[in-house]
């Protein structure tokens, strides 16, 4: 059984999760649509780093990775050539090389990722930190391709093997041969979603070969630094699969395990990879690994989790109380008392920031995207695209509920004139509220693109420099409130929306009897209350339903809606418009929910004398 560079990349971090990976544990990462939406972006990618080598050829990859081998080895033996897609061999370690250049005696292997550097802010090397020393934030990237480097000159000893990474440049601009319309993702059958979809190219393929917007960089010293001890862990791992079956080499486990793609919220008999390494410890509730900021529990440098796990605990209640301390000391005091007593709490100071909040109350949510190819000719990959807003608006104390949204449905460049709407909307005066630093940073990015593009507009540079600039107390961020001065147990120690509003939701009933709501509260079909996002109705689309519940799901949309194969249908354009309508309505719906249940608790504690 072979060695591949996933494997590698995923058991670096943690040995153990190569035998439920090779095994087929379920794993979170199995149907997550962010992934799905990244590895497209990767595909078109690739598919343009391809598009510089027009003498390149497509290798086969097949389920017989032998005979793939044999078939690189005879295209190298032809004289130079670009391969794609090249299957290189040495023992039990495997490596696909996305592009592999034979230029005489020398191999140069270019590792494709969809991820960016900046060539103009980065400096002469985008892989080194101010110290010269490998970028954390980019090691794995280097770790791979130091794999293949490795599989490479242990295969081919005879050639002089240099290293590459092609990354996405955000200092270069897109032109009409290089945007997300002239990349169209062609996909299998539906129930192989393990297959790699091909992508085609609409435009210019000589033109783009001086208009992309990659940037090929020589990695040869930082793969030498990596090399021997990327070159032993390998070897360990590989060993691993020569055994029929497989070893499993024994975890350690401790705060790692926070975010482990085997630990499953669901509980039962089923193959569980986390409940395997951390045993019955994993059904422990409420568990260490839910603590919230649990990476800097008695500092950066300790691991209670792992302290606790070696004496046969896992409890967050088990935590030493003098552990507690620093920036989110207090926080993680409020999550172990509260879980302890199994109930929520509201600091009587957030309802009264919340009361002393100037009228109009404005909610706001924005849906933007931000993808390697870009959307439009003359931005930069990574450029942030803002097409959907909603806005729900109280005008006065015991005032209606008002509802305002904003939608892009056409192909230009819509950033400005999303925020032109958005001004005439909220305008110059109260209290605009936001659910964490997404907003403002929008806000703030199109107020650049003003700069950049040569945008004007009357009063827009203005209102947009005004509504973000920090400390004026219009912007408030009902996110960081919650950190501050909010928790319940069904939280679990994290404040994202989609956790506190369950948890709102199902404490408040009067929120639920809200004429204003009343079209979230569903129930499944053993009578249990439903999360507000999953009770967004489902459109028929072709042959499946389709539905928006979270970021990743309507930018997808967006996309089809605009760039995609049924643009031009004005009935599934209409379905897509609807889903990404309803999620956004909900997610400003959400917060007022949120402020409606905080400030409820100030009339409740003077109704009980507090």
């Amino acid at each position: 059984m072979y060695l591949t560079k996933s494997d590698f990349v995923l058991a670096e971090t943690c040995p153990t999760k190569l035998y439920y990976k090779r095994l087929r544990y379920p794993s979170l990462e199995d149907d997550d649509p962010y992934l799905e939406f990244l590895a497209d972006g990767g595909y078109m990618v690739e598919t343009m780093a391809k598009l510089l080598f027009p003498e390149g050829h497509e290798m086969r990859c097949s389920s017989d990775p032998e005979a793939d081998f044999a078939e690189t080895k005879r295209a190298l033996m032809t004289g130079d050539a670009a391969l794609f897609q090249a299957t290189v061999i040495h023992e039990n370690l495997l490596a696909i090389v996305d592009i592999l250049r034979k230029e005489g005696s020398t191999l140069r292997l270019i590792e494709v990722k969809s991820s960016s550097i900046d060539s103009e802010a980065d400096g002469a090397n985008p892989f080194r930190g101010k110290r010269g020393d490998i970028s954390s934030g980019k090691r794995k990237y280097l770790v791979d391709v130091t794999f293949q480097a490795i599989v490479l000159r242990r295969a081919f000893p005879d050639f002089e093997v240099v290293p590459h990474l092609c990354m996405v440049d955000k200092a270069r601009i897109a032109t009409a041969n290089v945007t997300f319309d002239k990349f169209h993702i062609i996909r299998g059958r539906e129930d192989n979603r393990r297959a790699r979809p091909e992508v085609s190219y609409s435009g210019d393929s000589v033109s783009v070969r001086s208009e992309h917007v990659l940037s090929i960089v020589d990695v040869s010293q930082e793969v030498a630094e990596l090399e021997s001890d990327v070159a032993s862990c390998a070897e360990k791992l590989a060993v691993s699969l020569r055994t029929d079956p497989i070893t499993r080499i024994a975890p350690s486990i401790g705060k790692h395990c926070k975010n482990c793609e085997f630990r499953l919220p669901t509980k039962g008999d089923g193959q569980n990879g986390f409940r395997e390494c951390w045993g019955a410890l994993g059904d422990v509730e409420p568990h260490i690994l839910d603590l919230y900021q649990l990476g800097r529990l008695g500092g950066a440098s300790r691991d209670l989790a792992a302290e606790l796990a070696n004496d046969g605990k896992a409890s967050s209640l088990d935590v030493p109380r003098e552990a507690l301390t620093g920036s989110f000391g207090a926080q993680q005091r409020r999550q172990i008392e509260y879980s302890a007593q199994g109930r929520e709490c509201v600091d009587p100071h957030l309802p009264e920031i919340l009361l002393r909040h100037r009228y109009p109350l404005h909610f706001i949510d924005f849906e933007t995207s931000r993808i390697a190819v870009p959307y439009h000719e003359g931005m930069h990959p990574y450029e942030q695209t803002a097409f959907q807003w909603s806005c729900h608006t109280i005008r006065e104390a015991g005032g209606p509920l008002e509802h305002a949204e904003w939608l892009n449905t056409e192909e230009a460049f819509p950033n400005f004139e999303f925020a032109k709407a958005l001004m005439r909307q909220i305008g110059n005066e109260g209290t605009v509220h936001v659910w964490s630093h997404h907003e403002k940073t929008a806000l703030r990015d199109i107020r650049r693109q003003m700069e950049a593009y040569g945008h004007n507009y009357p009063g827009l540079a203005a209102w947009l420099d005004a509504v973000t600039e920090d400390n004026n107390g219009r912007l408030v961020d009902l996110c960081q409130l919650a950190r501050d001065f909010y928790f319940h147990p069904m939280m679990k120690g994290s404040f994202s929306i989609k956790y506190v509003l369950p948890a709102v939701w199902h404490e408040d009933i009067a929120l639920r009897e809200s004429p204003d709501f009343l079209q979230y509260v569903t129930y499944d079909e053993d009578g249990r209350l439903l999360d507000p996002y999953a009770s967004l109705p489902p459109l028929p689309i072709g042959e499946k339903e389709e539905v928006v519940n979270e970021g990743t799901g309507a930018m997808r949309v967006y996309q089809e809606m605009v760039f995609g194969l049924t643009k031009d249908d004005p009935n599934t354009c209409e379905k897509y418009r609807q889903l990404l309508l309803q999620y956004c309505q909900l997610d400003t719906a959400a917060m007022v929910m949120i402020w409606r249940h905080w400030t409820a608790a100030e009339a409740e504690s003077e109704n009980k004398g507090v």
